[in-house]
């Protein structure tokens, strides 16, 4: 299955990295620019390519703040701050000190830092431009695995998570990280993928942005492919022990008698969208 975004209004990016159309926004025209970064179609996650990050070539991806789609998260001038970052990350080397996300300016401009250190995934956040908190998942990463990470962030109560699946062990990695963190600090600065002098060694596949903190159970739908299915047509799903199953007729109970459903709907975003 594949994940559909197309009706979420709360999802503002979707990069799938895929051959001829590396740096193209699926969702909406965050189009990145790119320095250096190369198509990789035999290590990939969804469909048939990824994008090979190589520090030692000062590759990156980024888009200037006035180029963001309006709602873009941290975007310069929007007032909402929540955000969902998930993608898939394979790393050639996680022991680097390495930049994955930055929106971030020198002091009195600090904003946001997704990096590697010490093959830890952190999160740091700026409330004022110029201190920053640290928040730091405990479980090392390692070379050559696909993960799925997630990272959320609720600016109603500053509540973070960072959720890591590991594809080969076919887990959660370690214990998500939580907490309540600060406000963060809003800049013009470029959005990118990597940083320079500090750039990621990996493939990237699947990075989809919302603004809007998910679930962990959405994310872990679209680290299953499922996120968005079963909206119209016949391809309704139900998760049952970690399994989905489709819907091929449903039935309610009226008086120990079963009625067959005609015609089900489910509600989404006040719109009812017809089920079967």
């Amino acid at each position: 299955m594949a994940n559909d975004f197309s009706s979420d209004g709360n999802c503002k990016a979707l990069w799938n990295f895929e051959s001829g159309a590396l740096t193209t926004d699926s969702k909406g025209s965050n189009t990145l620019t790119n320095s250096g970064v190369d198509e990789d179609t035999t290590n990939y996650k969804q469909g048939s390519c990824s994008g090979l990050w190589v520090a030692a070539n000062n590759d990156s991806m980024t888009i200037a703040d006035t180029d963001l789609d309006s709602g873009f998260p941290l975007k310069s001038g929007e007032t909402n701050k929540s955000f969902t970052f998930a993608f898939w990350i394979k790393f050639t080397d996680a022991s680097d000190y390495q930049y994955l996300i930055h929106k971030h300016g020198g002091y009195g401009d600090k904003g946001l830092v997704i990096y590697i250190y010490s093959s830890k995934m952190r999160l740091s956040i700026s409330s004022d431009g110029i201190n920053s908190n640290v928040y730091e998942h405990a479980t090392a990463l390692e070379d050559g695995i696909w993960y799925h990470v997630g990272i959320t962030y609720n600016a109603g109560d500053d509540g973070y998570c960072i959720r890591i699946w590991d594809d080969t062990a076919g887990a959660i990695v370690g214990t998500d990280k939580t907490g309540t963190s600060t406000d963060i600090n809003i800049n013009s600065d470029n959005f990118t993928l990597s940083k320079t002098s500090l750039e990621t060694n990996a493939n990237i596949d699947e990075f989809v942005v919302f603004d809007e903190e998910l679930s962990t159970a959405d994310i872990d739908k679209i680290r299953g492919g499922t996120y968005g299915a079963g909206v119209g047509g016949t391809n309704a799903q139900i998760n049952i022990g970690d399994t989905w199953k489709t819907i091929a007729g449903m039935q309610i109970n009226i008086g120990d008698d079963w009625k067959a459903v005609e015609g089900a709907q489910i509600n989404i975003g006040d719109t009812w969208k017809t089920i079967f």
